[in-house]
């Protein structure tokens, strides 16, 4: 398997900075799984303070919590303006994430290119 398709497969599939790790370019990898790590954690924490805002207001009204009631619930407070934290940190992970794709494929053509390279000085010098 080319370190290219190796670099793309592990930041795409696993997490992004996992291609620039095995690349050996630790530095890249661990600024990205840190802003993907950090952004990602900051979404769940979003996402728990909306659960526990509606789980307070099924408790206020003293009403029976059902499937419905949750959905409805948490479709109305998706619309408001307070999930804007949720789509910056979103999008923060999901640029770490298209950025780490990128850049682990780009390295990997760059260690493939200086293989290829390295073979073909070896063969000629023979």
């Amino acid at each position: 398997m080319s370190n290219a398709l190796k670099g793309l497969l592990l930041s795409a599939l696993i997490f992004p900075g996992a291609g620039q790790i095995i690349l050996a370019r630790y530095g890249r990898g661990a600024l990205f799984f840190g802003a993907a790590f950090i952004s990602g954690l900051l979404c769940v924490m979003a996402i728990v303070r909306k659960a526990v805002v509606i789980l307070q207001q099924f408790a206020a009204q003293g009403e029976a919590v059902t499937l419905p009631k949750i959905m409805s619930t948490a479709a109305e407070a998706s619309t408001t303006g307070s999930t804007l934290f949720l789509k910056a940190s979103f999008l923060v992970f999901f640029c770490c994430w298209l950025f780490a794709v990128v850049d682990a494929w780009r390295i990997g053509k760059e260690l493939d290119e200086k293989e290829a390279q390295a073979a073909n000085g070896q063969g000629t010098a023979e």
